[in-house]
């Protein structure tokens, strides 16, 4: 593998680095062979500008486990501080990638980043969360407890939390079902609970948006209390938030004013 790296970087031929690699990915399987890829990932960020034309070639490769140690390669180029702004960016052109492998290694390349760099890495991430699968990735990158044990503050955390959460809320209705929303959506509840796990603040940022308006927003926030619910939070405080909940639900509508009978519904009727 060395040699193969010697080869792709200073001669410009990476097929026997790639080939090596696909041997090594573990795929198929149930996932990527990440110790090899990390290692990988490291040797190609150290030799910072001489493997700029072997990371462009990866980055473009067929293979999904070349492309997912060139992700990683860019994780450790952003933390030596290696065309930080490119890397961000490429990374989170992979962030929407139709392949999930792909899409996985952004969120560990995140996390390679805030591990090293903490709160700094994660102020910076504030340039994500314009995005639906860009901001899920942050969320999924935080949402881990032996990173968040190593970060001090809240505050940069609660920021990106927040952003992600007002980016579903105002989402267009045309993007209603696109992959980005419906994921972001998806795993907000289970992502919250586990920030509130190491923040207390958490439930008071909750606690902020019980009033929200959008009837999908309303949803994430009432799956988010019953995720709290089973994993820290008290009942009696679940219970307080899912009373603030219903306080601040839209009024029915008028019996009186629905018009009955106007529509004629046929059983063969295709959605």
């Amino acid at each position: 593998m060395a040699a193969a790296l010697i080869r792709a970087v200073d001669r410009r031929e990476p097929a026997d680095l790639c080939d090596l690699l696909e041997r090594g990915s573990g795929l198929p399987g149930p996932g990527p062979n990440l110790d090899l890829g990390r290692e990988v990932g490291e040797a190609i960020a150290a030799r910072a500008g001489r493997a700029d034309a072997l990371l462009r070639a990866m980055l473009e490769a067929r293979s999904e486990f070349v492309v997912v140690v060139a992700a990683l390669a860019l994780a450790y180029r952003w933390v030596l501080g290696i065309d930080p702004r490119v890397a961000s960016s490429a990374l989170q052109l992979l962030a929407e990638d139709e392949r999930r492998h792909v899409r996985a290694a952004v969120v560990e390349a995140l996390r390679i980043s805030i591990t090293a760099r903490g709160e700094a890495a994660v102020e910076e991430l504030s340039a994500w969360t314009d995005g639906y699968l860009q901001a899920h990735a942050v969320l999924a990158a935080l949402a881990d407890r032996a990173l968040l044990s190593g970060l001090a503050s809240p505050v940069p955390v609660l920021a990106r939390l927040e952003e992600a959460f007002v980016l579903a809320d105002v989402s267009p209705r045309a993007a209603e079902r696109s992959q980005g929303v419906r994921t972001l959506r998806r795993d907000l509840p289970d992502q919250v609970a586990t920030l509130a796990g190491r923040w207390p603040e958490t439930i008071a940022w909750l606690g902020g948006h019980t009033a929200a308006k959008r009837p999908e927003t309303r949803e994430v926030v009432a799956e988010t209390i019953r995720a709290l619910r089973k994993k820290s939070l008290s009942g009696a405080e679940a219970d307080r938030l899912a009373s603030a909940l219903r306080g601040t639900a839209p009024a029915p509508r008028d019996p009186t004013r629905i018009v009955h009978g106007t529509r004629k519904r046929s059983k063969g009727r295709r959605g």
